[in-house]
């Protein structure tokens, strides 16, 4: 059975990096892995590229979906969705582990990354496995979480 791990925290605390040590951490275990990111961040024009790219284009044209093949990745573009459908619509690969970056009030466990005091807010939320401070995070061993 497939699990899900979520981590959430504010910008800049870190949830980047703690994903990228988990996949990381499965591989060494010879588990699959699919990452999900919820790109929260409204204020700019851009999602990791110029919205002048051809695919990007296209959605602002109107399609339902769109996906380039090129630099050894496929890039797949569609309308916004619950993240329930994403996991049941996008994941192909039948993966041991799915990382969710964000999604902070969806139903799964979650690691939750404080850098501040004023981030203890995050606390409120539901279905948090473990608190984990930013400046903590290199001398986590994150297997334990896999």
């Amino acid at each position: 059975m497939v699990r899900i791990l979520q981590v959430v925290g504010y910008k800049k605390s870190g949830k980047t990096t703690v994903v990228n040590q988990l996949i990381a951490a499965a591989k060494q275990q010879g588990l699959t892995v699919s990452v999900i990111k919820h790109h929260g961040d409204q204020s700019g024009q851009e999602i990791d590229i110029p919205l002048k790219r051809d695919h990007l284009t296209y959605m602002a044209s109107g399609a339902d979906e769109s996906i380039v093949e090129g630099y050894d990745y496929v890039h797949k573009l569609s309308r916004p969705k619950s993240l329930e459908r994403i996991i049941a619509e996008d994941i192909t690969s039948s993966p041991d582990l799915i990382l969710i970056e964000g999604y902070k009030h969806a139903d799964y466990d979650k690691l939750v990354l404080l850098r501040t005091a004023e981030d203890t807010a995050l606390l409120d939320l539901k279905y948090i496995r473990q608190v984990i401070q930013t400046e903590d995070i290199p001398a986590i061993d994150f297997s334990q979480f896999i």
